[in-house]
């Protein structure tokens, strides 16, 4: 299928942004390309922007009309660049973005959040990421994180993701007024340039172990597969998802598969 409008993705310079852009482009859709990183595909609309700077998304928001028919929010960072500018990038930009682009969403559109698999215990901070989620600011947001962070019991990036989860499940609620469904996916370890970042994290031991249990890491393309049908609507009445895209990781560490 064709979308009617162009898909507006972030992250698309590298890694599972990159890959998801060229299938996109390889099955018919425009693509507009938001990154902190030049894009080496000519085939996309690329625009500079800064997502852990609401001034630089203001920029970026000026440069786009829409509509769109997709906004896949792709871009993040490790905890390697620090607590704050994880948070930043990974919820507070993905969503100032979001809510300042959603009226040039087309009606019956999708939206698709890349999560983790390290956002699948969000019910055990749902209160403190509810009452994250009642802060529309940016820089009360950033406040907020860094008067809290000790007490979550849990790292930037965890929390950054559960935040992406559940935003998710509130803007599928959102958007169901005017068709627009919103899911998101979790990858588990993929192999883009940042995989040695959260291997430094967890242990090479332990993430050799994750890897050991599906077989492999996750290529890009892998994760962009799932986005791509999500951009595309191909499946009416999924909304509100956090789509777990790991190989079956998650099925074998609560199975007890055997490497």
């Amino acid at each position: 299928m064709t979308l009617e409008h162009p898909v507006l993705l972030t992250g698309g310079a590298s890694g599972v942004g990159e890959a998801t852009a060229k299938l996109l482009l390889e099955r018919g859709h425009k693509v507009v390309c938001i990154d902190i990183k030049p894009s080496s595909n000519e085939d996309v609309e690329h625009h500079h922007c800064d997502l852990s700077d609401p001034a630089s998304i203001d920029g970026v928001l000026a440069e786009l009309t829409g509509p769109y028919s997709s906004l896949l929010n792709v871009a993040g960072v490790p905890m390697a660049v620090g607590d704050e500018l994880t948070m930043k990038v990974n919820y507070f930009g993905l969503r100032y973005l979001t809510e300042r682009i959603w009226d040039r969403l087309a009606d019956g559109g999708t939206v698709a959040n890349v999560s983790s698999i390290a956002g699948n215990n969000w019910r055990k901070r749902r209160g403190y990421l509810l009452e994250l989620m009642a802060i529309d600011d940016f820089d009360a947001g950033v406040a907020w994180w860094n008067e809290n962070a000790e007490a979550l019991e849990t790292d930037s990036y965890t929390f950054s993701k559960e935040a992406v989860v559940v935003y998710t499940m509130i803007l599928a609620g959102k958007g169901m007024a005017r068709g627009i469904r919103v899911n998101d996916v979790g990858p588990g370890p993929v192999d883009t340039p940042i995989l040695p970042d959260f291997t430094n994290d967890i242990g090479p031991e332990n993430m050799k172990a994750l890897i050991d249990l599906v077989g492999r890491a996750a290529q890009p393309v892998d994760i962009a597969e799932a986005l791509v049908t999500l951009a595309e609507g191909q499946i009416g009445w999924l909304n509100g998802q956090h789509i777990i895209v790991d190989g079956g990781l998650m099925a074998g560490i609560s199975s007890g598969w055997k490497t």
